[in-house]
């Protein structure tokens, strides 16, 4: 483990109107920051952009509070690929009903 991580204060699990998030949530992404894709390969990239104004499942909240998604596509191949990203809650919505 990083001595880094031992000081980061993990982030509040509010979403943007300031409902708890929590695993298995339904939340529509209403920002997702150049940081989420910054790095990744091109398809990744554009997957994980497209993902924008989407309602997806809460994976996980890791141990620092960011909220993990996963879309899974079909690649040019046939093959279903996922793609999971993390994200700041206040970045998400939580949808109800």
């Amino acid at each position: 483990m990083c001595n880094q991580c031992d000081v980061i204060t993990p982030l509040s699990s509010l979403d943007s109107a300031g409902h708890v998030l929590n695993e298995g949530d339904s939340v529509k992404i209403i920002h997702i920051p150049d940081w989420v894709y910054g790095g990744l390969g091109q398809e990744s990239a554009d997957v994980i952009k497209g993902c924008a104004g989407e309602i997806m499942t809460i994976e996980e909240i890791d141990e620092h509070g960011y909220v993990w998604v996963k879309k899974i596509v079909e690649d040019a191949k046939g093959s279903m690929r996922p793609h999971s990203f993390s994200n700041d809650p206040q970045h998400f919505l939580k949808v109800f009903g």
